[in-house]
């Protein structure tokens, strides 16, 4: 069904040229336009669903159904115009160069050969504009075979020779940057490889690479090749390396005379995650602005540069900027509807943000008519993705469940939590790149065993802040999601939750 779904997602975003093409392609009024309208709706998200809408009594071969549906609409995908879309002129123009493509040597394979040439040396040009160097080479490898067996020009074949030869060497390099690119990051997902190691391997890419970069100026092998000398500074958190490296690449891919698109944003991206671990708001709110053009609104991409903004807002302090921003996105339309991770995500910074109203973070001043009180039990079902993402989000999710009932001075939910949390820390914090969350689960255990006295606490929890102190968000392995809040904000916080008096289990809820 995800095909199916997939599919139907794409034609409805971007659309067909008029509704008369899709009543050609499906007969209104059809089981086919049923099905097809109620994946539109989202009535469909699995077989059941398809099953329920037609039942065995109905007669229709539910199977054969979906199969044909399928053909249909993969046959419509040549008829989209992506003219209107939200795309790059580089996006744009690749499908148009490969639709032309296909249609030329649709011509050729049928013998028409006279306007498919045609075609061909037309498409050449824009090829070459776009540098797309695959198909560059395709179609010079056409027009050199008709040059040199059909029309005997020997002029032509030989200035189509030449330039084979020098894309068949933008080829080659662009290749092996994009082969060395995909080999640093199967290592880097892999856990077995240290950063050392990734670091030195892209070091040795890179110092074969630069030649090849300083002779072309090619699209491809500067994304990649780019990308891999990133890798070197990335791979050890140098952020400032980093970001010196995503601005240079900004200012390189600018200057095409095209719109780039995809290395926009993956520089910009990267440009602002390196702000957020260096704690620079200003600058990072100023890329963001600067960078939000070239993501399409309401698209994912779009949601994960709002994701970093708001990780970027709370982890400077400025808690107020994130509120406003949590509360763009939530009524952002049809939120709901988004992907898990998206929808998730925003839900855990929900959690926190009204954790900050209740520590009087956030002033009530700034609070919008439609924010409602926060439900811990509502929020704790409604996470199911991330919630088995025992070393990932569910680490915040544990937190702020702790740092709640310390701030309503619900002790014995508190002493609950603390212990759940301890056995977790046991059973799935014991590696390195857990190390500051590890330290502050720590120090909130100490919460109950000091009695929920504030003083008491702090001596107690000392040792375990000096440790998170040596290893600073910035530095550490951890990924940039988990500490919503620094571990160090939101320890003071939960501090002046505390009081200057011991709690026991006599006594009864404050």
């Amino acid at each position: 069904m995800r095909d199916l779904i997939e599919l139907v997602g794409l034609l409805n975003k971007t659309k067909l040229k008029s509704n008369e093409y899709m009543n050609s392609i499906i007969e209104p009024g059809s089981k086919m336009d049923i099905l097809f309208n109620a994946l539109l709706d989202k009535k469909i998200e699995s077989d059941d669903d398809v099953k329920a809408l037609f039942p065995p009594k109905s007669g229709v071969n539910v199977t054969s159904l979906k199969n044909k549906l399928k053909e249909r609409l993969l046959h419509a995908l040549f008829l989209l115009d992506f003219k209107e879309a939200n795309f790059s002129s580089r996006q744009k123009a690749f499908f148009e160069c490969y639709k032309k493509w296909s249609a030329a040597m649709t011509l050729m394979i049928r013998n028409a050969k006279i306007i498919g040439i045609d075609q061909l040396e037309r498409l050449l040009r824009h090829a070459q504009y776009f540098e797309f160097t695959e198909l560059t080479l395709d179609i010079l490898r056409v027009l050199r075979l008709q040059y040199s067996t059909v029309d005997g020009d020997i002029n032509k074949y030989e200035a189509i020779k030449k330039q084979y030869q020098e894309y068949e060497e933008i080829w080659l390099m662009e290749s092996k940057a994009e082969f060395y690119y995909s080999e640093l990051m199967a290592q880097y997902t892999n856990s077995k490889s240290t950063k050392k190691e990734v670091m030195d391997q892209a070091k040795a890419y890179y110092d074969e690479l630069k030649g090849f970069m300083k002779k072309c100026d090619s699209f491809k092998l500067h994304l990649f090749g780019r990308m891999v000398h990133l890798l070197i500074y990335n791979s050890v958190n140098d952020y400032k390396n980093t970001a010196k490296l995503c601005e240079d690449a900004i200012a390189f891919f600018d200057k095409k005379e095209y719109d780039s698109g995809l290395p926009l944003q993956v520089f910009y991206y990267n440009l602002v995650v390196c702000y957020l671990q260096l704690g620079e708001f200003e600058k990072g709110q100023q890329v963001i602005n600067r960078c939000e053009y070239y993501f399409e609104e309401g698209s994912f991409n779009w949601f994960k540069l709002q994701e970093l903004f708001f990780s970027l807002a709370m982890k400077t302090g400025h808690y107020t900027e994130a509120y406003q921003l949590y509360e763009k996105v939530i009524n952002y339309p049809h939120f709901k509807d988004k992907q898990p991770q998206i929808v998730e995500m925003w839900s855990i910074f929900q959690a926190y943000i009204f954790y900050l109203i209740r520590v009087e973070k956030i002033p009530e001043s700034v609070l919008s008519e439609k924010s409602k009180k926060f439900k811990m039990g509502k929020f704790i079902n409604d996470i199911n993705l991330f919630a088995k993402d025992r070393r990932g989000m569910n680490i915040s999710m544990l937190i702020i469940q702790i740092l709640y009932a310390i701030a309503d001075r619900d002790y014995s939910k508190s002493v609950d939590r603390i212990d759940g949390i301890a056995k977790y820390c046991g059973r799935y914090l014991k590696e390195n790149d857990t190390f500051r969350s590890n330290c502050f689960i720590k120090m909130l255990l100490q919460i109950p065993i000091a009695n929920f006295h504030r003083e008491a606490t702090t001596r107690k929890a000392a040792r375990y802040l000096k440790q998170l102190q040596t290893k600073d968000a910035g530095t550490a392995s951890q990924a940039h999601e988990i500490e919503i809040v620094p571990y160090e904000a939101l320890w003071e916080m939960a501090i002046e939750s505390l009081q200057y008096k011991i709690y026991s289990k006599r006594d009864s809820a404050s």
